[in-house]
C-alpha cells in the first residue's frame, strides 16, 4: 500500500474491499495513508482547524442504549437541564474567546419546549456566532423552527450502521427511522452530520465499513468517529473500549473516501492516548471542540465513566502542533 495505491482509488474510487484494507493497515501502510489523508485534506480546505464549543445542556434521556450512563434505566443518573440565560452566557463567552461555532447538545429529551430552545438558538445567533446542534430526534415543525432561529447544522449520528447491532445497543429505535430522520435533516435546510462508535460489542470490520458507505450515501457536510468507552451503571459497564488505533484508521478513512466533510478530533481519542487528537489531526481531521458544559455539571453528562474534557489552552495546542491555523468554519460552503 503505497502513495500510488491511495491516490488511484482517491481518483477512481474505493470498493468496500479497499476501505476494509485501510482498516486493517499495518503501520508502515498506515503512515502513507496518514500522509496521503492530510494530503486530500489540505485539498479541499486551507490548513485550518474549526474551532467549536460545545454545552450539554440537558442529560434528560427518554432513551435506554446499553453503552449510556444517561439511559433511563440508569437509575444512579441525575438529571438536570441548564437555564437559558446560563446557556447564553456561556457562548458570548466563548465568542469573546474568539470561537464562532456554540455547539447544543443535549441528551435526548422531552422535557423542554421546544419555543424555549428556538429562543436559546435565536439569542446566540444574534451573537453572531454559527448554531449546531446535537438534540436527537425531534418533528419537523421543531426543526424548522431551529433552523429559522437560526441554527444551520444538526448531528445524528447513527453510531451503527449493521441494522441488528443497532437494535440491540438501542432498544425500541430502528436504523432504518434514524437514516429517514437525517434525510430529513437534509431536506429541511441543514448542514448533516453522522457518525460511529467505533468497538460496541458484536461491531464488525464489515459494519465499519458499512459506516463509511452510509456516510457516503449521505453525503454528509460532518462525519465523525468516537471510541466506545464503558460508563458505570450500564449493561456494557464491564466491557473493555474500543480500539482507538482502529479509530484513527477510521478517521483516515473518513477523510480519503468522503473528501470535504468535516471530522473533529473527538475527546475519547486524548483519553485513551498520549496526543490522541493530535494523531486525529494527523489522520485528517480538521476539527476540535472545546467543553463549555459547567464544572458542576460535567460529570453528570455521562456518556462514559471518567471523561476528557477539552479545554481551550489544550485545544489551540493541539492545532499549533498539528501544524494548522485556527479559524471559524463560517465561511466554509456546505453544498457539495
Amino acid at each position: 500500500m503505497d502513495e500510488v495505491w491511495v491516490r488511484e482509488r482517491v481518483r477512481k474510487g474505493f470498493t468496500p474491499g479497499d476501505l476494509r484494507a485501510i482498516l486493517e493497515a499495518g503501520d508502515d501502510d498506515f503512515r502513507v495513508i496518514c500522509r496521503e489523508a492530510v494530503r486530500v485534506r489540505d485539498a479541499h480546505f486551507p490548513r485550518e482547524a474549526y474551532l467549536r464549543a460545545v454545552i450539554e445542556f440537558s442529560n434528560r434521556c427518554r432513551c435506554s442504549c446499553l453503552y449510556c450512563g444517561m439511559r433511563l434505566g440508569n437509575r444512579g443518573a441525575e438529571g438536570y437541564e441548564l437555564d437559558a440565560d446560563e446557556i447564553v452566557e456561556t457562548a458570548a463567552t466563548a465568542r469573546k474567546n474568539g470561537i464562532g461555532t456554540f455547539f447544543l447538545q443535549a441528551a435526548e429529551s422531552t422535557t423542554y419546549e421546544a419555543g424555549w430552545l428556538t429562543d436559546v438558538i435565536s439569542r446566540i445567533s444574534s451573537l453572531g456566532m454559527e448554531v449546531i446542534l446535537c438534540v436527537g430526534f425531534h418533528g419537523v415543525e421543531e426543526l424548522d423552527a431551529w433552523r429559522r432561529a437560526g441554527a444551520g447544522k444538526f448531528i445524528l449520528k447513527h453510531e451503527t450502521s449493521d441494522p441488528e447491532l443497532f437494535s440491540r445497543m438501542k432498544p425500541g429505535f430502528l436504523l432504518q427511522d434514524r437514516i429517514a430522520m437525517l434525510r430529513t435533516l437534509r431536506e429541511r435546510g441543514y448542514g448533516v452530520g453522522s457518525g460511529t462508535l467505533l468497538g460496541l460489542p458484536g461491531q464488525t470490520i464489515d459494519s465499519l465499513v458499512g459506516d463509511l458507505l452510509l456516510m457516503k450515501e449521505l453525503a454528509v457536510e460532518m462525519s465523525s468517529v468516537s471510541i466506545f468507552m464503558p460508563a458505570a451503571g450500564t449493561p456494557l459497564e464491564h466491557q473493555p473500549p474500543g480500539d482507538p488505533e482502529l479509530g484513527l484508521r477510521f478517521v483516515a478513512a473518513m477523510r480519503l473516501f468522503l473528501g470535504n466533510t468535516l471530522i473533529p478530533a473527538t475527546s475519547t481519542f486524548q483519553r485513551l492516548l498520549p496526543d490522541g487528537q493530535l494523531r486525529c489531526f494527523q489522520a485528517g481531521a480538521n476539527v476540535i471542540t472545546v467543553n463549555m458544559t459547567p464544572p458542576r455539571l460535567r460529570d453528570e453528562y455521562t456518556l462514559y465513566t471518567d471523561r476528557f474534557y477539552v479545554g481551550l489552552a489544550h485545544a489551540r495546542e493541539t492545532i499549533a502542533r498539528a501544524g494548522l491555523t485556527e479559524s471559524s468554519e463560517g465561511g466554509l460552503s456546505w453544498r457539495r
